[in-house]
């Protein structure tokens, strides 16, 4: 590319001063262009050992233990808070979350939430909810884990889409079409099942397709875990 710009540009110098102008403005858009859309390389991944902070949903409690693998063999420090039951709008408008960010105050942030708002067909207030946890987020780094599908709902009217859609692509797992083996209860994934998943995840954050790819090398072994912070379905928060 380099040969091709500066063999260009060499007819330029030899071009009418009228029109030479515009011939290398064209050249510079063209090769601007070109690379500003390359992939990531290794050298553009963020290598910082981030302090992760991962809230959300009861699918926390297979999702945390793998993601707690990966930040003790990438030197990043996990905080989990898992709230049962809980769905976009239990997450955007209690003082939860804003309390969290101030005590944890993560460099990157991961959100599993979406499976417990599946089937509803309120997409437009849950998009405000969504929107309002990204403005808590604020310019940090993060991704969206989204849901995987129920048994019990046979079509999800878009709450899954709408997510994408406002969080963008670069920064959203879609989960809903993946096959997982999942528990007794037939909803949550098995905890085999769930290391799995999270290997998919944790490949994708560090790839070229991720808006903020980190390092997330596959970890040997597993290690204990344990949530930071852990709240039942009858936790009802405190409204802002």
């Amino acid at each position: 590319m380099r040969k091709i710009v500066l063999s260009l540009m060499a007819l330029v110098a030899i071009a009418p001063a009228l029109w030479a102008q515009d011939i290398l403005d064209s050249i510079v858009g063209a090769y601007s262009a070109i690379t500003s859309t390359a992939p990531a390389t290794e050298e553009a991944k963020d290598t910082t050992h981030h302090r992760i902070l991962l809230f959300g949903d009861s699918m926390l409690d297979g999702v945390g233990r793998r993601f707690n693998d990966y930040a003790s063999a990438n030197g990043h420090t996990l905080y989990t808070s898992i709230w049962y039951g809980s769905t976009t709008k239990n997450w955007a408008y209690t003082t939860e979350l804003p309390r969290l960010m101030e005590k944890v105050d993560p460099t990157f942030v991961i959100v599993c939430l979406g499976t417990n708002d599946l089937g509803y067909h309120d997409i437009s207030a849950r998009a405000e909810a969504v929107q309002e946890i990204m403005r808590v987020i604020g310019d940090r780094p993060f991704i969206w884990i989204g849901p995987v599908s129920l048994r019990t709902i046979s079509r999800d009217p878009g709450i899954a889409s709408m997510i994408r859609q406002n969080v963008g692509a670069a920064r959203f797992y879609d989960s809903y079409n993946l096959r997982i083996s999942r528990a007794a209860d037939g909803i949550h994934p098995t905890f085999a099942a769930a290391a799995h998943w999270v290997d998919g995840i944790a490949q994708w954050m560090s790839g070229p397709e991720t808006a903020h790819p980190i390092v997330m090398n596959t970890p040997a072994k597993s290690v204990p875990f344990k949530n930071f912070e852990t709240h039942k379905t009858s936790y009802k928060g405190t409204k802002k």
